[in-house]
C-alpha cells in the first residue's frame, strides 16, 4: 500500500473506533435492557478496529528520530 493510502485508512479506522465507542456509551445510557450479544458485538468491533490501526500503519507508533527540519 502507498504511504498516503495507509495514513488515510488508519485515520478513518481511528474515526470508526471513536464513533463506535461513542455509540456504545449512548446506547448504554439510552437503553436500559441491553442484550449481552449487542455488548459483545460492540466490544468485538472496537477491539478489531483498534487492532487494525497499527497493523495497517505501524509507523504512527514508531519513534520519530528526525524533526520537521530534518535534523
Amino acid at each position: 500500500m502507498k504511504k498516503w493510502l495507509k495514513c488515510l485508512v488508519s485515520f478513518w479506522l481511528w474515526i470508526a473506533v471513536t464513533l463506535v465507542s461513542f455509540m456504545m456509551s449512548v446506547v448504554s445510557v439510552a437503553a436500559s435492557p441491553i442484550p449481552k450479544a449487542a455488548v459483545t458485538a460492540f466490544a468485538a468491533v472496537i477491539l478489531a478496529l483498534s487492532i487494525a490501526v497499527p497493523v495497517v500503519n505501524p509507523g504512527i507508533f514508531a519513534k520519530q528520530s528526525k524533526t520537521a527540519t530534518g535534523v
